[in-house]
């Protein structure tokens, strides 16, 4: 099982199922990888946070597209199954964030090379990208403006690229607020509550799915 324990996964639509993800692949004449389908069938059209994605090819290498874009992009919604195809109700989630919506427009209209499908939101019309035919095909790419940029062999290899960034705890939280209150008991009270009033709403409004060490 893929690692997402860096992460916290916010989670917009779960509604994705095996049968759809079949037909997707049935649709697309490829077989997804093992990870990748079971990324999605676990939290489904999700983003991730941290989500800054390093522009580096997996020897590390960066490339850009001075000015546009250079040093990191930030990873949006993987796309999914949507509310139009599901009927299902989603916190937020836009009709575009799907699999076979995505397909259809870049594949079919854009002409994106049909080796390739999206997989994920990037900045302005760049997308992320999976190679599902031919030699190297699990590769995840970063479409930036047309060009075809490398980022990673595998899924797998693509998560671990992104920064691990640790979730500040409450006890964490409290240190620096009493260190900035200096004394202010009323203050620390009630910006401590507004913490947990706000992390729990976050996590039951978005269902994020997990947060760890990695």
């Amino acid at each position: 099982m893929i690692n997402v324990k860096p992460f916290r996964v916010i989670n917009y639509c779960d509604a994705i199922t095996a049968e759809y993800l079949e037909a997707f692949e049935q649709r697309i004449g490829a077989k997804l990888p093992v990870d990748y389908k079971s990324f999605l069938l676990r939290f489904g059209a999700a983003s991730l946070r941290p989500s800054n994605v390093p522009l580096t090819g997996p020897d590390g290498h960066p490339f850009s597209d001075k000015p546009y874009e250079t040093g990191d992009v930030d990873l949006g919604i993987f796309y999914a199954a949507s509310f139009r195809e599901t009927g299902i109700p989603s916190n937020g989630l836009r009709d575009r964030n799907s699999l076979n919506e995505q397909y259809s427009e870049y594949t079919l209209d854009y002409g994106l090379d049909p080796d390739y499908i999206p997989i994920a939101d990037g900045h302005a019309n760049n997308i992320f990208l999976m190679k599902v035919k031919g030699e190297g095909a699990g590769g995840i790419y970063y479409w930036l403006n047309k060009r075809y940029c490398l980022l990673a062999h595998s899924f797998e290899a693509f998560l671990d690229k992104i920064p691990y960034e640790k979730e500040q705890t409450f006890d964490e939280y409290m240190v620096e607020l009493k260190e900035f209150a200096k004394g202010d008991q009323k203050m620390i009270e009630r910006r401590a509550e507004r913490w947990k009033s706000q992390y729990k709403e976050m996590r039951e409004q978005y269902q994020v799915k997990e947060q760890g060490e990695p």
